[in-house]
Parts: C-alpha cells; sequence; structure tokens
C-alpha cells in the first residue's frame, strides 16, 4: 500500500509475502491461545458443544459445532475451543487475498487487504476469542468473492456458491440475512446487474441459503421463535435512556476496533468507492461499497434506538479493507509527502493497537484501573475452578455434587475449569439450556455450590430447596493488587429435589 505502482515481475514477491505474512500469523496465534483463559462468553459458547441443538437462545449453533468439532480433534483445553477460530482467520485472509488480487489484478493489492486485515484489532481479536463473528465473517467475505465471480464473468455456479456461504453464514450469526438486501441494491445500481435481477441465478442462491439455513427456522418454530424475538428484540428494540449518547459511543467503538486512523481510512474507501461506482459506473467499487457503508450505517441507526456491540458492524469492514488497500495503491503515485505520511500511520498505528491488545491480557502495560480493563475479564476463572474443586473435596461425593449460578456465563467458567467433571446449573434462566428445572435438575439429596459474582445474598426461593446453606469465605480475584471483581459462595447440603408443583 506504500509503495509505486509495481510491474509483474513483483507479483511473486508480493504472494510469497502473503505467505509470510499468514504462517506467521498463524502461528503466533497458535501459540498465544494458550496463554489466556476463557473470557465468560467463550466459555459459554463452550457448554453448547456439550448440548448440540440447532438453535439457542443468542444465536444459531455453528459457534457449538466449530467447538465440538475441534476439542474432538485438539482437547478440551484453551487450544481445543479457540484453535478452529485461528484457522478460520487465516482462511479470511485468504478470500480476502484473492478478493483483492481478482478485483484489482493485483498481487500486491491482494496482500496489502490481506496485511491489513491482519494489522488491525477487528480480525486479530477475533482469531482468539470464540464468538459467532469468527464464522460468519468469513463466509461474508466469501459470498462477496463469489458474488464478483458470478457478475464478471466467470460462471452462473458462482451464484451458488454465494447461496452455500449465505446459508453457512446464518447459520453462524442471523445479522448475516444483511447480505440479501445488500446484494439486492448492488445489482440494482447498475444495468448489468439489473439484467441479473431478471434472472434465475440470484434467488435461487438465496433459496438455497434459506435451504442450509432452515432447521435453525424450524427450531425457532418449535420453541416459539424464541432466538429470532430475543435477537429481534436485543438488536432492534428501543431501549431506554438511547440517544446521542449511544450514537457517540458507537462511531467511538469502531474507531478503537479498528484504530482511529485506519477507520477514517475505511470511510474514505467507502465514500470513494460510491463515488467511482455511482458517477463512473464501476461495478467493483459498487459492490465494495454496497457490502460495506450500509452495514456502518444501519448499525450507527439502531445505536439511535439501543446500545449497539463494537463487533455488531464487523461485516461492514471486509470489502472497505479490501477497497482501502486497492483504491490506496492505484493513488499513491499521486500522492503527496501528507497523505502518504497519515496512510503509513494510520497502518502502523493499527499494528501497534493489535500488539498493545495482545500484550495488555499477559502484562497490563496499559495504566488502567484492573477492574475497568475489559482484558481483565480473561483472568482469575482458572483459580476460581480450583476453589470450586477444593470446596468440593469438602463435600460427600457419594451424594453427588454439582454447582448453581445466577449467570450463563459463569456456568460456564465453572464447568470448563472444573474440567467438566461437576454439572453446573443456571438459577431462574428458563431459556437457557443449562437452567435448573424439573426436567434438568440433580437428584434430590444432592450438594450444592452455589457461587456468583458480586453481591451478598442467595436470591429469593434457592435456599428453601436445600436443608442448610453455609457462607463461605468469598473469591477475590486480583490483578496487580487490585481487586477486579469478588465470588461469593455458599455450600448447600441436602438438595430436596424439584417438581412441576413447587417449582
Amino acid at each position: 500500500m506504500m509503495c509505486a505502482q509495481p510491474d509483474k515481475s513483483s507479483d511473486l514477491l508480493y504472494r510469497r509475502g502473503f505467505y509470510v505474512l499468514l504462517a506467521a500469523a498463524t502461528l503466533f496465534r497458535l501459540f498465544y491461545i494458550q496463554w489466556v483463559e476463557l473470557a465468560p462468553d467463550e466459555a459459554y459458547y463452550w457448554t453448547w458443544s456439550r448440548h448440540l441443538q440447532w438453535g439457542y437462545y443468542d444465536h444459531p449453533p455453528m459457534v457449538a459445532f466449530l467447538i465440538l468439532v475441534f476439542t474432538t480433534l485438539f482437547g478440551q483445553g484453551e487450544f481445543g475451543v479457540r484453535v478452529g477460530w485461528v484457522l478460520l482467520t487465516a482462511l479470511l485472509s485468504c478470500v480476502l487475498y484473492f478478493t483483492g488480487r481478482v478485483m484489482f489484478r493485483s498481487e500486491r493489492t491482494g496482500f496489502y487487504a490481506a496485511l491489513l486485515l491482519n494489522f488491525s484489532l477487528l480480525a486479530s481479536a477475533g482469531a482468539i476469542i470464540v464468538t459467532p463473528d469468527g464464522p460468519q465473517g468469513l463466509f461474508w467475505a466469501l459470498s462477496i468473492l463469489c458474488i464478483y465471480l458470478a457478475v464478471s464473468g466467470n460462471g452462473n455456479a458462482w451464484w451458488y456458491g454465494t447461496g452455500i456461504a449465505l446459508g453457512l453464514g446464518l447459520l453462524s450469526k442471523y445479522t448475516m440475512i444483511l447480505l440479501a438486501p445488500c446484494v439486492f441494491f448492488f445489482l440494482l445500481s447498475y444495468p448489468e446487474g439489473r439484467n441479473w435481477l431478471r434472472r434465475k441465478e440470484p434467488y435461487l442462491a438465496f433459496v438455497l441459503g434459506l435451504a442450509i439455513f432452515s432447521p435453525v427456522i424450524l427450531w425457532n418454530a418449535q420453541h416459539d421463535w424464541l432466538s429470532f424475538r430475543f435477537q429481534l428484540f436485543h438488536g432492534l428494540g428501543v431501549k431506554k435512556e438511547v440517544g446521542l449518547r449511544y450514537f457517540g459511543d458507537y462511531w467511538a467503538g469502531q474507531a478503537g476496533l479498528v484504530s482511529p486512523l485506519m477507520f477514517m481510512g475505511i470511510l474514505w474507501a467507502m465514500g470513494k468507492s460510491a463515488w467511482l461506482g455511482f458517477r463512473l459506473k464501476k461495478d467493483i467499487f459498487l459492490l465494495l461499497f454496497w457490502t460495506s457503508a450500509p452495514i456502518l450505517l444501519f448499525f450507527a441507526y439502531t445505536s439511535l434506538r439501543s446500545k449497539v456491540e463494537a463487533n455488531w458492524p464487523a461485516l461492514a469492514y471486509f470489502s472497505a479493507l479490501a477497497a482501502m488497500a486497492g483504491l490506496a495503491l492505484e493513488e499513491w503515485g499521486r500522492w503527496g509527502r501528507g497523505k502518504r505520511i497519515f496512510a503509513w500511520a494510520a497502518v502502523l498505528i493499527g499494528l501497534l493497537f493489535t500488539v498493545l491488545a495482545h500484550v495488555q491480557p499477559i502484562q497490563a502495560v496499559i495504566p488502567i484501573q484492573a477492574h475497568r480493563d475489559p482484558t481483565s475479564q480473561l483472568h482469575g476463572w482458572r483459580a476460581l475452578g480450583d476453589r470450586l474443586k477444593e470446596t468440593a473435596g469438602s463435600l460427600d461425593p457419594a451424594r453427588g455434587i454439582f454447582l448453581l449460578t445466577p449467570r450463563h456465563q459463569l456456568v460456564g467458567e465453572g464447568m470448563f475449569y472444573t474440567r467438566g467433571k461437576i454439572p453446573a446449573y443456571q438459577w431462574d434462566a428458563p431459556n437457557r439450556i443449562n437452567h435448573l428445572s424439573p426436567l434438568n435438575s440433580p437428584p434430590a439429596g444432592s450438594q450444592g455450590i452455589f457461587f456468583t459474582e458480586g453481591g451478598n445474598e442467595l436470591p429469593r426461593g434457592l435456599e428453601p430447596l436445600f436443608e442448610s446453606c453455609e457462607k463461605l469465605e468469598p473469591f477475590v480475584v486480583r490483578r496487580n493488587s487490585s481487586v477486579v471483581r469478588t465470588h461469593p459462595l455458599w455450600k448447600c447440603i441436602g438438595f430436596k429435589g424439584l417438581d412441576s408443583k413447587t417449582y
């Protein structure tokens, strides 16, 4: 991105550079994922892999399927849970490399598109933290590549590749459905695209995607549309205290996700793509625009209604990074010194953000209060698991032992860091898979260990389910001598059991 237009003889150099980048980033991540403990949501998704089904309260099942596959192959530790996401990001890098290469007919563009991806916090965090965004991002980028190959005369069959990618993306996260309006408006916005709207292939691709997704639709229908209703309200429902505050938080979060200067470069690439696409009728840039800017703007509008998490618009950045790499390379020779310095600074600051994000969980180099540091959520869970196992050791194993907690993430951390040897249940969460209920409960007479985060009292209605409950010394998680969080614990003897009449 930072040099003059190369001749064809340099293609091999950039191709080899991509292989080196891919190998170095992947090998580093394979080592790194073993050094930090699972975040609460990661542990929660791990519990899904032990209870496979076609849908969950929060998301479709892809994250659970992948965790099951990779923990079966690589074991039940942090490495086994996360290794799939390292490989997904490697594949995403390959897709972005090929997208840049075929769209701009330049190995150099492909290399810099992949470089920008790996230098951004967006991809680096997504490679080591397990979320549904990982597989969804891969299938979104793959669908864009397939669409380009289809409309550029490489064969109608690429539309069916788009349909497969759409379906697999929907199995990963529901926001993949945004691909459909993006593609529709892309085709509508130029003459050759409108010709495609009169043909069967785009519609068959959409139907194919829905067919792949249909087990999730059926599961939702059988469960009163539970997951669909949750996500529609969670993402689009109007919340209290909405307005410009969340709108500002949204844009600040996006700048932090990819680093401020790189975010400015992305906005420039989106605007430039719109100008080249609509003004000069260049279909490449229309595709890159319609699969990036509308996503960012849609979630900006959503932030006026409810709080938007920083990762929700992540789909917008894959096309934008390819556009930024291609446009910067085309215009580099015409840029003055100031623009070139800005471009270098954007890339290097993005790399700095990414390096700091990897160092901070291991050694806190950024002076943030421990309880406010987001990387603190990666600390203390193994020690908490040891404390739970120690408490379980004081109980009679012949009578049975189980964990009980009011938060789904704590169910995951408790189960994972006791190595799944102690069953765990969630209190008062009827929509979660580990909910304590008459159909899902330990046998009467069992002994429970109740733990939570914060608070000093047992939830109402819990204590009568046991013969006695004893409050224990709370477990305190510290980082650099500062308190991160406190976990109160109770040892409860003589579980009385549950039945539909009393619960």
